[in-house]
């Protein structure tokens, strides 16, 4: 989970060109570090299903309010900027190949492969 964390900060932050330290800290309210943030918690709110009140495990200084908040004006900013749109939708794709290809493709490579095992010594 943390691994798609800092990956989703990672790509949230090279998009919207914020620094990903302040995109995971409470200390900035630059314009692009907030619309990085509020793309960030809306993606593992509604994606990766983290809790608004567990925000705070992952974003420092986030409570469950302002994690609600985010995520209801970047739903706001999605239906109104077709520009925040095409950002989000290119921030899906890089998460898409991270879930597909990263970490996640390789332990179930690994998992494949016990299973191949498995079955192979029950064919015997």
């Amino acid at each position: 989970m943390k691994k798609i964390v800092k990956e989703a900060a990672r790509v949230s932050s090279n998009l919207w060109k914020a620094d990903i330290k302040r995109v995971l800290g409470n200390d900035c309210r630059k314009e692009q570090t907030i619309k990085a943030k509020r793309m960030l918690i809306y993606y593992l709110y509604n994606f990766v299903e983290i809790s608004h009140n567990q925000m705070k495990l992952h974003i420092k200084g986030l409570d469950h309010a302002t994690s609600i908040y985010h995520c209801t004006q970047f739903n706001k900013d999605l239906e109104e900027s077709d520009f925040i749109a095409m950002n989000f939708a290119h921030f899906m794709g890089e998460m898409k190949a991270f879930s597909i290809y990263g970490e996640e493709f390789e332990q179930k490579k690994k998992e494949l492969e016990i299973l191949k095992r498995e079955i192979i010594n029950l064919k015997k």
